[in-house]
């Protein structure tokens, strides 16, 4: 059944939200939804959750910060602040608020005006979570418990702030994303449903003195040490080789199970041998390493946490799961040594991913789209879920392309213009489309409209934090993308059908599970060493022991599964078999790493001759990506001189070619300010120079003689004569730049004196039909308004005097 939306949501408008924020907040609120700084978004019945993060060069008071010149590098911790916060619709005029940056006023914050307003605009964008008892909204924080203070508003409003550590550095946000796991109890909450003689038996685990300590100063004693990493660190040293491996595969697996689950893979790693299960567990239970959920069930009630769809029976507090540091164990990969059996072995292709070519290849993408028309046709064959697909008789459909996917006429017509594969193509419009680089204009007819700041955002100088703002969109972005592609490569991704032959499948269902998958894999991926060649085929076999079901998880709760994958008609493949395993999410898994993850720089991939995955290496770039890292300047290879192709060219009929890469930005700045885009060519941007681009320039204060500089510094050589012939161009338009101004059709109106200009403005429509002024006695007018001004002058019995043409 449908998760329905509450009625309090439903009848949500803007203009409550200004009720409840004031004008000045919710205009705040506003700006931010419409720049897309709201994240992370999720509903629960009528509580609504997400992120907002700003970026260093927005200022709450006033928007963005005037330009500065360029001082000392601003320490990370005030470059981007991250506001985690959750509202409780009550009413229309009522909500209760939890928001990190612990506003105590009447009305709500921006922050949480933020939030109402991406759900107006963008419901679908909110996934659903399951509806959970409790009556208090809260917002997990970072360190320690929470610590909430009560605000009364007016109409018998409360508005409930959540005061909190500083905002963590402003790469943690996908550092949050992708290690996402279960919201459960601190140590701290744990602790406090303990008894005397269970403390004290933890603290003597933690080599902690007993003399003198009561039970609410043992507390206290026990969360200071077990704060320090270190600490546990040494308490997990202790544990034999057996608890040790049980511990490390729970927390690569998330951290969070149930019993069965649990079972499941001590089973799968083997661990049996060594012992039984529960004697494993309760090594790890009396040193606080894992705590069982029955422990404080009503504490999570009373929280309202987030918990998964069914109640978790084990869970690693978090203290422990940040102290322990796991590294995945990988199988390593020669890919100097030929691969395959028989006698003609070969050596595998490799792919090296390059940095800033996804940043490039979008700038291209997005100025080949743009003005590109949108046919009504293309506008009803975007697929959804509600418009089904084709129905087979087992009373199944076969998946529909996602509402976001591009038509495939768009994709034939950038692979001519571009030649860069079609799956690609895919991804790199989606991901334009969803950062707001890429938009449809109904006021411009129906065309994908491109933001004029395009090529300084993705190839500026700030092009390494787009490069992670657009990664953690599309980390955390609910999207069945990836699915969609299998069938692509030779699988049937189908859904159960209602009678009336649509699909039976929740609102977001999908989209949900699949975003769930690909940041488990992403989270994986964090614990893999960077550098090293790693075997695809044992890196898929321990996915599969660790968790089996990641891309599947809730379809195995059901007797029948509302969606599955199967490579022949009527044969689902069963992710709890090997071979089956491996058809599906094993395809599943290569396609994200030698597809998007390849794009994004991640990592380098070796393929065989049939273009299957043979091994794959992170490179530097992932250690930002996914943990947030700066990139140092010994990481970040110099581009080949094979790849340092001139820097521009100059066509037949006199347009600017330039090429396309983040070390080519100082002349692509110049260009963009002094030229109008024209498109793609060639794989490169095309600009025209014409006296409307320059005009404009120069009547923004820019000076023309830097480009004219540029372009002579960085000439290729074999230009030749186009080349001069454009600079020569240049100059002229430049020299004769404010001398002399041509007017066509335009009439030409002088008076005798002042006095009669005076007279004929206050008698007739003048003034409207002003050109302009070249002296207080003479005026041009526009040419098709001078006969309603010589009817005016004829009723009044004036004549003036005309001059007619020839």
């Amino acid at each position: 059944m449908d998760d329905v939306v509450p009625g309090v949501l439903q009848r949500l408008r803007e203009a409550d939200i200004v009720g409840m924020a004031g004008l000045a907040g919710a205009s705040l609120g506003q700006e931010y939804c419409r720049r897309g700084f709201v994240s992370l978004m999720k509903r629960q019945g009528v509580r609504l959750s997400g992120v907002v993060t700003l970026p260093g060069a927005f200022s709450e008071a006033g928007g963005e910060q005037g330009a500065r010149e360029p001082q000392e590098e601003e320490p990370a911790e005030t470059a981007s602040r991250h506001f985690e916060l959750a509202v409780e619709v009550v009413s229309n005029s009522a909500c209760q608020v939890v928001c990190s940056c612990g506003k105590q006023a009447a009305l709500i914050c921006p922050h949480a005006a933020a939030l109402l307003y991406q759900w107006i605009n963008r419901p679908l964008s909110f996934i659903s979570l399951p509806p959970l008892p409790g009556t208090e909204a809260a917002v997990s924080t970072l360190d320690g418990p929470r610590e909430r203070t009560a605000v009364p508003k007016s109409q018998n409003t409360q508005v409930t702030s959540s005061i909190r550590t500083p905002s963590p550095s402003r790469f943690s946000t996908s550092a949050a994303l992708l290690h996402r796991r279960p919201e459960v109890n601190t140590v701290s909450e744990t602790l406090a449903q303990f008894g005397l003689s269970e403390l004290r038996a933890l603290a003597r685990e933690y080599g902690i003195e007993l003399a003198g300590l009561g039970k609410q100063q043992l507390i206290e004693t026990l969360i200071e040490t077990l704060r320090q990493p270190e600490a546990i660190r040494r308490v997990v040293r202790t544990l034999d080789k057996s608890p040790r491996q049980l511990l490390a595969a729970f927390a690569l697996a998330g951290g969070s199970m149930s019993d069965e689950e649990l079972r499941e893979l001590f089973e799968r790693f083997a661990l049996g041998k060594s012992g039984p299960l529960q004697d494993m567990l309760l090594a790890l239970q009396a040193k606080l390493l894992i705590v069982r959920t029955s422990f404080n069930h009503s504490l999570q009630q009373r929280f309202n946490l987030s918990l998964a769809p069914l109640d978790l029976s084990w869970y690693i507090p978090r203290e422990v799961y940040e102290a322990l540091h796991v590294t995945l164990p990988v199988t390593p990969f020669n890919v100097e040594v030929p691969y395959g059996k028989g006698s003609r072995p070969s050596l595998p292709t490799l792919r090296l991913a390059a940095k800033d070519t996804l940043l490039a290849d979008l700038l291209l993408i997005a100025r080949a789209l743009d003005g590109s028309p949108v046919e009504q046709e293309e506008k009803r064959a975007r697929g959804s879920l509600l418009n089904g697909g084709r129905s087979s008789t087992d009373g199944s459909l076969a998946l529909p392309p996602p509402a976001d996917q591009p038509t495939p006429a768009l994709i034939e017509n950038l692979n001519a213009l571009l030649g860069r594969p079609p799956a690609f193509l895919r991804f790199a419009v989606c991901l334009l489309r969803q950062a707001g680089i890429v938009s449809t204009e109904e006021d411009w007819g129906s065309k994908l409209r491109v933001l004029p700041e395009a090529a300084q955002l993705l190839l500026g100088p700030a092009r390494d934090d787009t490069l992670h703002n657009l990664f953690t969109r599309w980390a955390g972005q609910a999207s069945y993308a990836e699915l969609a592609e299998l069938s692509e490569n030779g699988l049937r991704v189908r859904c159960r059908a209602t009678p009336l032959n649509q699909p039976d499948l929740r609102r977001g269902e999908l989209e949900q599970e699949n975003s769930e998958a690909r940041q488990d894999v992403l989270a994986l991926l964090a614990r893999v060493p960077v550098g090293e060649w790693i075997n695809f085929s044992a890196f898929a076999r321990f996915l599969y022991r660790l968790r089996p079901t990641f891309l599947q998880r809730r379809q195995h709760l059901f007797p029948s599964p509302h969606w599955w994958i199967e490579q022949e008609e009527g044969r689902p493949l069963h992710p709890d078999q090997s071979a089956d395993w491996l058809k599906a999410e094993g395809r599943y898994l290569a396609y994200l790493i030698q597809g998007p993850l390849h794009w994004w720089g991640l990592c380098d991939v070796a393929l065989s001759a049939n273009e299957q995955l043979l091994a794959f290496r992170l490179t530097p770039l992932a250690r930002f990506l996914l943990q947030g890292q700066r990139l140092g300047g010994r990481e970040v290879a110099p581009r080949p001189l094979a790849e340092r192709a001139p820097a521009f060219s100059v066509s037949a009929d006199g347009h600017l070619l330039v090429r396309c890469q983040p070390d080519n930005w100082p002349l692509l700045a110049c260009v963009e300010v002094f030229a109008e885009s024209k498109g793609v060519r060639d794989g490169k941007l095309l600009y025209g120079l014409t006296a409307r681009s320059l005009s404009q320039a120069i009547g923004q204060g820019h000076d023309p003689r830097e480009l004219l500089a540029l372009l002579d510094s960085t000439s290729p050589p074999g230009e030749g004569d186009a080349l001069r012939s454009l600079l020569a161009s240049m100059e002229r338009r430049i020299a004769n730049y404010g001398r002399v101004r041509l007017y066509t059709d335009v009439s030409l109106l002088q008076t005798a004196d002042s006095s009669v200009m005076q007279h004929l403005t206050a008698i007739t429509s003048l003034e409207r039909q002003v050109v302009r002024s070249i002296q207080p006695t003479l005026l041009l007018l526009k040419k098709q308004g001078i006969e309603r001004l010589l009817e005016e002058l004829k009723r009044r019995g004036q004549a003036p005097l005309l001059h007619e043409e020839g």
